[in-house]
């Protein structure tokens, strides 16, 4: 007996089949496999996630400390500030109660007096209503810390437009000038500049000497030498 001939084409269609089982079998092995991988993403994402989140926390911390440093930074500027009045109304409150021996570090001569604000203001009032100053002018004038009056080594009148600074620089050797220059034209007689300070910068000395201003230093609140 003969054994029936294949069709045509069914080796064919069976190879086929065969393929498309195996395209079946990948596309389940791509389909686990992506599963897999989207889960490990996930996984990624939240771990990223919290990292954000620590660094948003992370952040905010740093922020809150910068600001913190800001307001710590801007106390300390202040404390500064109120330290450098304070040193300067002891400096002034030093030369008030050494004034003789201020004077005679100025000139080795003899103080007659503390000359009154109330007796300078008389001065500069009528200035200023005469229309000889300027506002600005007689503030100026007001400003000055002392004006010391006295006599000097050879007993001859002398006054002193004195600045006081506790760390005294080239800005109050200008100021003593200018204010000494003013008085001298309010007061109609010679007004010397002079500054007294605790502590004095390294080119003060320079600077006072070109501008023949007189210096003396005031130490501690009641010491006073040149």
């Amino acid at each position: 007996m003969m054994t029936a001939a294949p069709e045509p084409g069914a080796d064919r269609i069976e190879r086929i089949e065969r393929i498309v089982l195996g395209l079946a079998d990948d596309m389940a092995y791509l389909k686990t496999a992506m599963t897999h991988v989207n889960a490990r993403l996930d996984d990624t994402n939240a771990r990223l996630d919290n990292t954000n989140a620590r660094l948003d926390n992370t952040n905010a911390r740093l922020d809150d400390v910068t600001a913190r440093l800001t307001t710590v930074e801007g106390d300390v500027g202040s404390m500064k500030d109120d330290l450098a009045v304070m040193k300067g109304w002891q400096t002034e409150l030093a030369v008030e109660r050494r004034a003789h021996q201020v004077f005679a570090r100025l000139c080795d001569g003899e103080l007659l007096r503390i000359y009154p604000q109330s007796e300078l203001r008389h001065y500069t009032r009528s200035a200023r209503q005469a229309g000889s100053i300027s506002r600005a002018e007689l503030a100026y004038a007001e400003s000055i810390d002392f004006i010391l009056e006295g006599t000097d080594a050879g007993n001859a009148p002398v006054m002193y437009a004195a600045e006081v600074s506790y760390a005294a620089g080239p800005d109050d050797i200008d100021r003593a000038v200018g204010k000494a220059a003013l008085l001298a034209r309010l007061l109609g007689r010679e007004v010397r500049p002079a500054v007294i300070g605790a502590r004095f910068t390294a080119e003060f000395e320079t600077a006072a000497a070109q501008e023949m201003v007189a210096y003396t230093y005031v130490h501690n609140g009641d010491t006073v030498k040149r």
